[in-house]
């Protein structure tokens, strides 16, 4: 189950990770480097990921367990977090 305040924490999360990819999106797209590309899907698929559990409680309360949802959020973390070491390392 999910509380009110994972809830909101959850929203506020998606919302400045989303203005931060918006900043490196922005970046890219005047730089053409692709590397801040990179880094801004990287991000997107790392935000998305470390709320995956919190939006799993809210939207599927009976389809999912909760130690299913941390193992999904992890799954998906992880090659977030490659795609960011990738474009630092390129």
């Amino acid at each position: 189950m999910v509380t009110n305040l994972e809830a909101i924490l959850a929203v506020i999360v998606y919302l400045l990770g989303g203005t931060f990819i918006i900043y490196v999106y922005e970046a890219y797209h005047k730089t053409h480097q692709k590397n801040l590309l990179y880094l801004a899907i990287g991000m997107f698929i790392m935000i998305f990921g470390s709320n995956f559990d919190t939006l799993a409680g809210i939207i599927m309360v009976e389809q999912i367990s909760v130690e299913s949802s941390k193992v999904i959020a992890l799954g998906i973390e992880i090659p977030g977090i490659l795609i960011i070491l990738y474009s630092a390392i390129k």
